[in-house]
């Protein structure tokens, strides 16, 4: 094949590529707006609110999912609102289950700026709840409240003046529990409110409720005759004898619920088996003004019961909000039913009536039940209280809720949206240190690592059989070691446990990141490689051979993300330390998002729909979701791509080309911050940023034997000690100078102070990272080359194996980070137990390499 056939074929598999990467950065909608919401979401677009705990203007509507087979984001998506709160059942006292649930529900709300309603239903007698089981649940929400910055409303044991539940109708017992909840709740948890909900009144005492338990009986609680006639009847106050009192309860509401229409008065079974008190014609409209009725306490109201306005009297004259527990229901197996979405509409309509929010400023929350359910106010059937199953109804709640006035949707606290999630993996795992203290380390290491370039030009005329014997040789075993210490850095960093061998990764190589010497020597290697391939097999054969192993590497980097969230579904297992990750509190949220938790798998559980959203698959395909260990991948893919190109390029001595272009889109990016792909690594890594150090790696392995030989001729050797050195003087000087406060003229005040923030934080790839990155690749070069016997001697049997698998490695290690946080009892504090565990696992990946496991399906 000729050079120009070559291109040819280069070009027209090369251009394919670059259409494909411009699609899926461009023309492709995105996930969600800059709230990290659905596309089709709309919300308030107001700021969050200053304390979501009190919700002290407006109104705010969520749904009660059916939590078993739906979830937040696909309730957002199919109804295009973005709910204020979310409401969840909660079994009380809290067990394993109970918490994770209470877990996943702020997962769940917090990416969307939603609050959380929380409904305790107790699962054992009132006088049987202790003290430490709200110990418990404050302890819990304490956690979660810390991890996401969510709020949560406590409905305790809500519609407790029914017999329908078995809490119900047990005044004193019920107060007491009330209070000592509330008591722990509100010293423990400041962002939790107490909300007590009894229901509507109509048909009280509900001796014969729809739904009663059997064997509660009202008429058995003297306390509930409160009018003194010595029954327990429709004459007697629903509410007060349950109320726990002012200092006890923050928000107060009522079951509302529409189904359907009401008469006050007995009726029996069409088989005469039992009594109720009223009749209801369900899958009706809804009466004019019921809902306000409702309120006034007039609908349904036996004669001689009193006429409470509940809103009026414990909302408005206690200085306290209202929340409304309600729904329309519908019976699909009532051939009669009038059309389920002119029944919600208009229920709707009443709910958020412009007349009833003026009446009623106190209504600050609205919660909608979302679910099927059977019923027997409904002979028994499966009823449907939805809104956001049905177009017609979707339309019906969108159009209530664009209409009316003083709606809040969310977000109403601070959402933290998926690159917010992706920017803070960058972090370091320690709490970051004084920036005085971070810089004298790394001037520190630029100063010893001169040295050692000193001590390297003595070793080199005093001991020269030390030195590297093949410099010419087509594989580098200096690159090699290099990349095998580094990808057990890397190891050692995102185990996460303390160690001397933490420290060293972590502290004392303050000059690099395993980041940045992990792509520059991906470069090197590929330049080097792929055109030895282009020399033996053609341009075009060789560019789609590096295509199908970037192809490879992204299956792989699929197959890992989805291998790591089948494994959290195992109940054993914990994966959160990959499938999320907390903020340290070093990034650029501040010391103040210290302890929030990031959801890494966004939509995750939206592709098991049929057919799954888009946006989900596309959070997928691009790598959007993942273990945070993992995400460097994606970048490695998209630049191995382009790995045919600029060798092209190389060919045709345009490296001058190469070199300006990317120092072109660098700083492009550090002017702009282009966000290139809707990738996890975009925000971590991005693209037009990194390119740089990968690009550069590319040249130098393209051209690495004409620059050996330049640099081991004497005047290159004075070149890279001149470089080094000056580098290290004028660091030092700058170190001494703020340190012993010498006051050197030629050093503006504060500079070296500034200094670090400016040019050399260790999550950026600022100007200063990039010289310490080039200085400590001449002073490495120079180092193994000089002292290479007694280096390689010394851990070349460890770190040259490691460095030819290190993609195999770094694959692989995604896996013992896992396995690492699942040991019983580990304390992450522990140095000892940190030296035991890097050994043991570096040393069963290096097993594994050596015997070469799964090297046919890794890529290594």
């Amino acid at each position: 094949m000729t050079a120009a056939a070559g291109s040819r074929a280069l070009i027209r598999l090369v251009l394919p590529v670059a259409l494909v990467l411009g699609f899926l950065a461009g023309s492709l909608p995105v996930q969600a707006d800059a709230a990290g919401l659905p596309a089709t979401t709309h919300g308030s677009g107001q700021a969050p609110v200053e304390d979501p705990t009190a919700l002290t203007e407006g109104r705010y509507f969520g749904p009660e999912l059916d939590w078993s087979e739906d979830n937040a984001r696909a309730y957002a998506d199919r109804t295009g609102t973005t709910p204020s709160f979310f409401s969840r059942p909660i079994p009380y006292p809290l067990d394993a289950a109970a918490e994770r649930d209470l877990f996943d529900l702020a997962r769940q709300e917090t990416p969307l700026g939603a609050v959380a309603v929380v409904t305790l239903e107790p699962t054992k007698p009132l006088d049987e709840l202790t003290g430490d089981d709200a110990a418990r649940l404050a302890d819990t929400l304490g956690r979660i409240g810390d991890e996401f910055r969510t709020a949560f409303f406590l409905r305790f044991a809500p519609e407790m003046n029914g017999t329908w539940h078995g809490w119900g109708q047990q005044p004193a017992g019920y107060v007491d529990a009330f209070r000592s909840l509330a008591g722990v709740i509100h010293s423990e948890v400041p962002t939790a409110a107490m909300v007590w909900a009894p229901s509507y009144a109509a048909g009280y005492p509900f001796t014969e409720a729809y739904g009663a338990v059997e064997g509660l009986a009202s008429g058995s609680v003297t306390a509930l005759d409160t009018n003194g006639n010595g029954l327990i009847d429709g004459g007697d106050d629903p509410y007060a004898p349950y109320y726990p009192g002012d200092d006890a309860v923050d928000w107060v509401g009522l079951s509302m619920y529409h189904f359907g229409s009401y008469e006050q008065g007995a009726t029996t079974n069409a088989d005469g088996t039992r009594e109720y008190s009223g009749a209801i014609t369900t899958s009706v409209l809804p009466e004019p003004d019921k809902f306000a009725d409702q309120l006034a306490g007039i609908y349904g109201a036996a004669p001689g019961a009193p006429r409470i306005d509940f809103v009026k009297d414990y909302a408005a004259a206690k200085g306290k909000r209202f929340l409304v527990q309600t729904a329309a229901l519908h019976d699909p197996e009532d051939s009669d039913s009038a059309p389920e979405a002119d029944i919600k509409r208009a229920w709707l309509d009443q709910l958020f009536d412009p007349v009833i929010a003026a009446r009623y400023p106190e209504i600050g929350m609205v919660s909608w039940l979302e679910a099927e359910r059977e019923e027997p106010e409904a002979q028994g059937h499966t009823v449907d209280w939805r809104l956001g199953a049905d177009e017609a109804t979707v339309a019906a709640l969108r159009d209530t809720l664009d209409a009316a006035p003083g709606v809040r949707l969310g977000p109403i606290t601070q959402v933290v949206d998926q690159a917010d999630a992706n920017e803070s993996t960058r972090q370091v795992w320690q709490a970051g240190a004084p920036v005085s203290a971070v810089m004298g380390w790394l001037v520190a290491c630029v100063v010893g690592l001169f040295a050692l370039v000193l001590l390297a030009g003595a070793a080199g005329r005093f001991v020269p059989h030390w030195r590297y014997p093949d410099e010419h040789a087509s594989r580098d075993a200096r690159i090699d070691l290099l990349r095998g210490w580094i990808i057990t850095s890397v190891v050692v960093t995102h185990i996460e446990v303390a160690g001397p061998w933490s420290f060293i990764s972590r502290t004392l190589i303050g000059t690099i990141t395993g980041a940045e010497l992990f792509v520059l020597l991906s470069g090197v290697v590929l330049g080097m490689v792929h055109p030895i391939a282009v020399r033996r097999r053609g341009a075009g054969a060789a560019a789609r051979s590096t295509t199908r192993r970037a192809v490879k590497l992204y299956v792989t980097a699929l197959a890992v993300v989805i291998t790591v969230y089948l494994l959290s579904l195992v109940p054993f297992i914990d994966a959160s330390v990959l499938t999320t990750f907390t903020d340290r509190g070093t990034g650029q949220a501040g010391t103040g998002a210290a302890g929030r938790v990031y959801d890494l798998y966004p939509n995750v559980a939206r592709l098991v729909d049929y057919p799954p959203p888009a946006y989900a698959v596309r959070d997928l395909l691009l790598l959007n979701m993942g273990p945070w260990a993992f995400n460097i991948m994606g970048l490695y893919v998209v630049l191995t791509l382009t790995v045919p190109l600029l060798v092209l390029l190389l060919r045709k001595k345009l490296w001058w080309l190469v070199l300006a272009i990317s120092w072109a889109l660098y700083a492009v990016d550090a002017v702009f911050s282009l966000r290139v792909l809707d990738s996890q690594f975009q925000d971590v890594f991005p693209l037009l940023t990194w390119q740089v150090i990968f690009v550069h790696g590319v040249v130098l392995g393209y051209h690495r034997r004409s620059i050996i030989d330049a640099l081991s001729t004497r005047r290159g050797k004075i070149l890279v000690g001149a470089a080094t050195g000056a580098y290290a003087l004028v660091l030092g000087t700058l170190w001494l100078n703020s340190t012993l406060e010498l006051g050197l003229p030629f050093i503006p005040a504060g500079f070296y102070e500034t200094l670090y923030e400016s040019a050399y934080v260790r999550v950026f790839l600022q100007p200063g990272r990039l010289l310490n990155l080039a200085f400590f690749i001449l002073a490495a070069h120079v180092i193994l080359t000089a002292f290479w016997r007694p280096i390689n001697t010394l851990t070349g049997w460890l770190y040259v194996p490691l460095g030819r698998a290190s993609l195999y490695v770094f694959i692989l290690h995604v896996f013992f980070v896992l396995a690492v946080a699942n040991i019983p009892g580990l304390d992450r504090t522990d140095a000892w137990q940190g030296l035991l565990i890097h050994a043991v696992v570096t040393l069963v990946i290096w097993v594994l390499v050596k015997r070469r496991v799964l090297f046919g399906i890794i890529p290594n």
